[in-house]
């Protein structure tokens, strides 16, 4: 299976839902199977013969969403299920015995999905690829390089925690293990090859572990107040993941496109990377679902344990958990599944995109969930989003390929052109929180700058304002500071007087703090702006105020995920 034919595929899929597509065509898409991906040509395996009809019919829309993904024309080829072809052959041929079965199943139902197809990917546009001979001759692949300062943040005025080092990064996960400095960070090879463990650790079809050029590690993840705790808590899980009753379960919450399934396969890709004894199984909720129903297919044949693939791993990681619950023929299964993981001291990481006590779980889950590691993912602010976008662009489009690469990426990489921090800044403020669509984003923006250079120009504010359009429902929202001073008025049962008077009891205070931070994060204005609209307050006031909300996020998650509610509240009522 190529990796990134199935990313493709799976934000392929995600377009067609985004754009609300026919139920059917997204269906058929899901259940089909992402087989390669080359310079110009995606191949997938569809479920049946009449699904190969029906997907060709919509062939040039798919082919349109592979072009805005990879930024170059995409082929789709469509080929047939193993063993279709001597389908009819075998119907013309004498019986066999019952116990000669099809090696491939026959309806749509029983083909096997694969894992990270329908993955709710933050930061998931299609990996960079690497070039043809690499894959080819099973050359080492090398992450591009990663900046660890943060100095164009700094001489902005933006400031951002930055991502670690790989050595800071090492010495980390070393120091949560209870272990030694890291001494080298070259393993020696082994005397004698390792027996193959039960459960087959996933691999690229060039043999090399997941980690090994999957751009979801931890190293590359941005985080900011809005998921430190979440990234973090994923960080201990997998340096404590070869300890048995030590962070036996993570949840990781918020809404989509924020990062949740990054971190789920940095954990996944940190084991099959750093500990390969630890048999690991990561899937999504669809990739569930399906193993579910073939199980039960099998049961029926060989009265084969229900999910044994499921129940023989050490860490068991499965995304997007609220398509699972919401399916009444599966809940009992999971929550079976669940409670013996959990009750055996083995390791669960669940994501979702809402908290544990709003899934209708069973009480004794919720309660165990609550008990462990519990952890928001919250809208990235103004300030994470700027280093996103500037991170993106400096290791993703500035990083030229080498030279002779005839991959996409370098038929690509010389077209974007030159973004300056003030461009960034801009971007920053007009664009929405998805981080998928942010990196998309920033390459339009770059691709418009070049095509800009080109014709002895540069790119422009209205520009960027004409590509957000086309990708945010937000960017042409402008939210007024009224409407912030009221949500906050209401929420906090305090008078628009008191909000912007000179009282300072407590509960005011917080009320005018809060309502600054929003104001300057999601209107339009300078400090100076904002000031006037509260009591005519100086810039350094109004700076002191935004520092103390970004104060409390920190040393208060909850704090987080209380303005993202008023967040919401503002946003609807504008």
């Amino acid at each position: 299976m190529d990796e990134e034919a199935s990313i493709i595929l799976g934000d392929a899929i995600a377009f067609c839902q985004r754009d609300g597509q026919d139920a059917r065509l997204i269906n058929m898409l899901g259940q089909s199977r992402a087989i390669s991906l080359t310079e110009d040509t995606l191949t997938i395996e569809a479920p049946s013969r009449f699904a190969i009809a029906q997907l060709k019919k919509h062939q040039p829309t798919i082919e349109a969403y592979l072009e805005e993904i990879a930024f170059a024309p995409i082929a789709l080829d469509i080929v047939a299920p193993q063993g279709a072809a001597t389908e009819s052959a075998a119907a013309t041929a004498p019986a066999t015995a019952p116990a000669a079965s099809p090696t491939v199943p026959a309806s749509a139902s029983d083909v096997p999905t694969i894992e990270h197809q329908h993955s709710d990917v933050s930061r998931e546009t299609m990996a960079p690829l690497t070039s043809a001979a690499a894959t080819s001759t099973n050359a080492p692949v090398t992450h591009m390089p990663i900046a660890h300062d943060a100095a164009a943040g700094a001489d902005s005025g933006i400031a951002i925690k930055n991502t670690l080092s790989a050595d800071d990064f090492r010495r980390m996960m070393n120091q949560m293990k209870g272990g030694a400095p890291t001494k080298s960070t070259q393993a020696a090879a082994p005397a004698s090859p390792m027996p193959a463990p039960t459960v087959p650790a996933e691999q690229n079809t060039d043999g090399a572990p997941l980690a090994a050029n999957s751009k979801f590690t931890f190293e590359n993840f941005v985080y900011g107040p809005e998921n430190s705790h979440a990234y973090r808590s994923a960080l201990k899980f997998a340096a404590l993941a070869d300890e048995r009753g030590t962070c036996t379960s993570l949840f990781i919450y918020g809404k989509s496109g924020l990062g949740k399934t990054h971190l789920l396969l940095a954990i996944k890709n940190e084991l099959a990377e750093k500990s390969p004894e630890i048999k690991v199984k990561y899937a999504n909720s669809q990739a569930y679902l399906d193993d579910l129903m073939t199980e039960f297919d099998r049961q029926k044949k060989s009265n084969a344990p229900i999910m044994q693939a499921y129940h023989g791993v050490d860490v068991l990681i499965i995304d997007d958990i609220q398509n699972i619950i919401g399916k009444r023929a599966s809940v009992d299964y999971f929550f079976q599944l669940m409670d013996e993981f959990i009750r055996n001291n083995k390791k669960v990481v669940i994501a979702a995109d809402r908290a544990p006590k709003d899934l209708s779980m069973d009480e004794r889950l919720t309660s165990r969930f609550n008990a462990g590691m519990l952890c928001l993912v919250a809208e990235p602010s103004y300030e994470m989003k700027y280093k996103i976008l500037q991170r993106y662009y400096e290791n993703t489009i500035v990083a030229a390929p080498e030279a002779g690469d005839d991959s996409l990426l370098a038929a690509y990489g010389g077209d974007g052109g030159h973004l300056t921090d003030e461009h960034f800044k801009h971007m920053a403020e007009v664009s929405g929180t998805n981080i998928r669509e942010l990196e998309s984003f920033c390459e339009r923006c770059a691709g418009e700058a070049g095509d800009r250079e080109r014709e002895g120009g540069e790119l422009t504010f209205d520009d960027i304002d004409a590509i957000a359009s086309q990708y945010f429902d937000t960017s042409a929202k402008k939210i007024n500071v009224q409407t912030v001073q009221s949500v906050i008025e209401e929420q906090y049962g305090v008078t628009h007087e008191e909000l912007i008077g000179p009282r300072r009891n407590a509960n005011i205070a917080k009320a005018r703090h809060i309502a600054i931070y929003l104001a300057i994060e999601m209107c339009e204005m300078t400090t100076t702006a904002v000031g006037a609209e509260f009591g005519n307050r100086n810039h350094s006031t109004v700076s002191t105020s935004y520092k103390k909300v970004q104060k409390m996020i920190q040393e208060d998650r909850t704090v987080t995920e209380d303005l993202k509610s008023l967040r919401d509240k503002i946003t609807l009522r504008s």
